[in-house]
């Protein structure tokens, strides 16, 4: 590049001068705007626009010139040195001078000169008042020496950059060293009054150094008074602080925020303090400034692990784990279990008993398991504190998780106790289950309920209680199409202290009900008896059966059981007065845990869904679901029976098929909409841009219409919104479901017998007053022994099946062929713009699975929780 700039360079030094063409001196606006180096009038613009008159210039050289405005800056420092022999200039700079107006370079010079010897002295004065406290031993007043130290010296590195400014200023035209001199001089005065500032910081640096000795007695004495330790307690989250105490803590951290210096053990105390208050923001930033202080690992460790405490009160789950671990890799007594056997992958949870980590046994072929630590834990024997535990492994192994280890981090001290019990992949606790798939249903609640239920009278047969009950101590998981229930916390009871009676007085007291509800989870499921209220005695068995009452109506209302309402739970009178008569205050009057069990099991029997029940799932958005049929177990012959059809409804093969629910009707357009308003989808007809789409086929549709222009993809997707709406297993039938539902028990070409008929369907030329024209209402015609209707025409239905030209290896156990087959989907039932010998129960037709038609829909089956 070098070359090439200096061969264009060459080229120009032959050409004729520029800026020729006036007979004339500059004028004073003209020599103004010439000694500018940038802006609209900078001489680089200038001369290559002058240039760009005579020559063709490289696009290479015009780069360089411009650079930094690298031309225009040669140019005038030739400017200046023909200025500075010039009459002209020497007369002009004479007169500003002597009128004040210009500030000569070599009075700036003095001034910095005179500046940098009085910061210089200062400076040598305070480096000998370091060197004499480090000769004394004093590290403190060294300490606290160091920054004013540095912003002396900084001021008298930044001196030589002011006069830079000041010299380049000076290179402006007369009006700009005026604007300058002015400046400069403001600026003088200003530095001499930062240095008036600094000089008076460094003479109260003795101040600083009582003022460090005073805060340090004053959250000494705070933490003597509150019983509080250098280690964050969740006990200390109970500290009662009066208004003048805490006034006094926020005068104490005000002063505290002041001080341009801090040490470790002041911003350790202060959060310590500060944290018991409930202020859990500045206790944060008080011990990650302590952490910063911190001269040795085992301060550091111990600021970790009170961040660690302090960022449970928030929640902040990840960030307290590398906490905790960070404390742990410095010094490993901070390990609140065995970590070299369980090392820890994900912070779970905490409580009023302690807090649960999600960890690999390292022993046990890596393998996930939950390790609960405790706040507080009883001493004693290993057998003996942890006899609870051991009771329900051997007594109520179906209701709890399998526990599989127990011990104490220090088993010297018998202190720190943790718990190891399976890990249950998939399951969700009781409030994950309600935030994600929303409340329970009457019979899926009273099956849970009837779980706890039984769990809870083992327990209280073998002589120990819960006392901790709640839907985040439950465990709730779809298994073989049951809801199953894992009681957690079970028996721990001796194992650790529970804080949640103190908890309900700092609730109660204090003013941190907040704090408090996130340390220790909500008080609502707690009886009076476990709050403090004397008058009904120690806490028993029929204190879980309170515990049990709120946590089941949580689990049915998805509201709180603080203030319950019989409205709030499902229409049933048996079920809303056994939770009332379960959240009685006086404990005499609740019911035994027995008494509970048989009117559950009263009230299931009543609700139970047989075959041939009706019934809609509640969705989240309010509305309800399509209305579904339960469907009896059974076998049936699949294919062509009667010997009508072809070679795709063969062979005949016998199927079993479990109970299931199957839509009564097809999904309806008001069905549909209900989705599609809610998610705002758009089918894949929209979004090919067809007119004929199920807003609008070729002929109308209301509300009670079966949905068509829809593609087995778009079907796929509601059944997966109807899911997380109901929080059910909803799904397109499989091929088999399909035809044993159509079947409604028969063996003939429809369920009514071999002859089609008239008007008791709507296909092509049935004689129906919709036939070869449009869908039809759904349950127009007579529905079939197993109450479905409209399974013999109106539309085709999308299965979940892909397309086979035969039965060889087809399924006999009702589930779905997804293997092999080719990448079509099947359809059944016929349409109104198809013949009757379409619609034969048998029949089946495909499509591509983003096919979709006028005549094309679907129906949805569910799972029943029990048959």
């Amino acid at each position: 590049m070098r070359k090439q700039l200096i061969d264009n360079l060459k080229k120009l030094v032959d050409l004729p001068p520029i800026f020729k063409g006036e007979n004339r001196h500059f004028t004073e606006s003209e020599l103004a705007a010439f000694l500018n180096d940038s802006g609209t009038l900078a001489i680089t613009d200038l001369i290559l626009a002058q240039l760009r008159e005579v020559t063709e210039l490289d696009d290479t050289l015009v780069a360089f010139f411009s650079y930094e405005e690298l031309l225009g800056k040669a140019t005038l420092f030739f400017f200046r040195h023909l200025l500075h022999n010039d009459a002209r200039a020497k007369t002009t700079l004479e007169t500003l001078q002597r009128e004040c107006l210009l500030v000569k370079v070599d009075a700036i010079q003095t001034t910095q000169e005179q500046l940098l010897t009085r910061l210089q002295q200062q400076l040598e004065q305070q480096n000998a008042s370091a060197i004499a406290a480090i000769q004394a031993g004093n590290f403190a007043k060294v300490e606290q020496l160091t920054p004013a130290l540095k912003r002396l010296q900084n001021a008298i590195d930044t001196v030589p950059q002011r006069l830079q400014a000041a010299v380049v200023a000076w290179q402006d035209s007369h009006q700009q060293f005026i604007e300058f001199s002015q400046r400069f001089d403001n600026w003088r005065h200003l530095l001499d009054a930062k240095v008036d500032q600094v000089l008076d910081a460094v003479s109260t640096l003795g101040d600083i150094d009582q003022t460090l000795k005073t805060l340090l007695q004053e959250f000494r004495a705070f933490k003597y008074k509150y019983e509080l330790s250098e280690h964050v307690k969740a006990r200390d989250e109970f500290t009662h602080h009066s208004p003048e105490s805490a006034a006094k803590i926020e005068q104490a951290l005000a002063t505290l925020k002041r001080l341009p210096v801090h040490n470790y053990e002041l911003m350790n105390l202060a959060g310590t303090v500060v944290s018991s208050t409930g202020s859990v923001a500045e206790a944060e930033q008080l011990f990650l400034e302590a952490r910063d202080c911190a001269q040795n690992p085992p301060e550091k460790a111990l600021a970790s692990f009170n961040l660690f405490q302090v960022r449970l009160r928030r929640q902040a789950y990840p960030e307290a784990l590398a906490d905790l671990q960070s404390a742990i890799n410095l010094e490993p007594s901070y390990a609140l279990h065995n970590v070299n056997r369980y090392p820890m992958e994900k912070l779970l949870g905490v409580g009023g008993m302690g807090c649960v980590f999600l960890c690999r046994d390292l022993d046990e072929d890596n393998r996930q398991v939950v390790v609960k630590c405790f706040w507080e834990g009883h001493k004693g024997a290993r057998h003996e504190v942890f006899k609870e535990a051991r009771i329900m492994r051997e007594i109520a192994g179906d209701y709890v998780p399998k526990p599989l280890h127990w011990d104490y981090a220090d088993a010297i001290r018998q202190e720190k106790p943790y718990f190891v019990t399976e890990y249950i992949e998939g399951a969700l606790d009781g409030e994950t289950w309600l935030s994600k798939k929303g409340k329970l249903d009457l019979a899926n609640g009273l099956e849970v309920a009837k779980q706890i239920a039984q769990g809870l009278a083992l327990a209280h047969q073998a002589g120990v209680c819960h006392f901790d009950l709640k839907p985040a101590n439950l465990l709730l998981k779809s298994v073989n199409n049951r809801l199953r229930v894992k009681i957690i916390d079970f028996g721990l009871a001796r194992v650790a202290t529970s804080l949640k009676q103190q908890a309900a007085k700092t609730q109660a007291h204090s003013g941190k009900s907040l704090l408090v509800q996130n340390v220790f989870g909500t008080l609502d499921y707690a009886p009076p008896e476990q709050l403090g209220d004397m008058r009904y005695g120690e806490p028993d068995a029929s204190s879980d059966v309170f515990a049990f009452g709120a946590t089941l109506y949580r689990l049915l209302s998805g509201e709180s059981p603080r203030f319950p309402h019989p409205s709030e739970l499902p229409d049933s009178p048996e079920l809303q007065l056994l939770l009332l008569d379960c959240l009685k205050p006086d404990p005499k009057k609740r019911p035994a845990i027995e008494d509970v069990i048989e009117r559950l099991s009263s009230l299931l029997e009543k609700t139970e869904k047989k075959p041939g029940t009706v019934f809609r799932d509640s969705l989240k958005n309010g509305g309800k679901g399509p209305e579904m049929v339960i469907m009896p177990a059974g076998q049936f012959r699949m294919g062509d029976v009667q010997g009508t059809g072809g070679d795709r409804e063969k062979p005949v093969h016998k199927v079993s098929v479990k109970s299931f629910a199957m839509g009564r009707y097809p999904v309806t357009v008001g069905e549909f909409r209900q989705f599609v308003e809610s998610t705002g989808y758009k089918t894949e007809a929209e979004k090919g841009k067809d007119d004929n789409n199920w807003r609008k086929p070729y002929f109308s549709q209301d509300d009670n219409h079966p949905v068509v222009c829809v593609s087995w993809n778009d079907a796929v997707v509601y059944v997966k919104w109807l899911s997380e709406q109901t929080g059910k297993e909803y799904r397109l039938p499989t091929e088999s479901e399909w035809e044993y539902g159509a079947r409604g028990g028969t063996e003939t070409d429809y369920w009514w017998g071999n002859e089609f008929g008239k008007n008791r369907a709507n296909c092509y030329d049935s004689g129906s007053q919709w036939s070869n024209k449009s869908t039809s209402p759904v349950g127009s015609f007579k529905g079939n022994p197993f109450g479905l209707y409209d399974t013999v025409g109106n539309i085709w239905e999308w299965v979940a099946d892909k397309w086979h030209e035969n039965y060889e290896g087809a399924p006999i156990d009702g589930s779905v062929w997804e293997e092999g087959g080719e990448n079509y989907r099947v359809l059944r039932g016929g349409s109104w713009f198809f013949r009757p010998w379409f619609a034969r129960t048998a029949n089946c037709n495909r499509d591509d699975s983003d096919g979709r038609n006028d005549y094309d829909g679907f129906r949805v089956v569910s799972s029943v929780a029990w048959t």
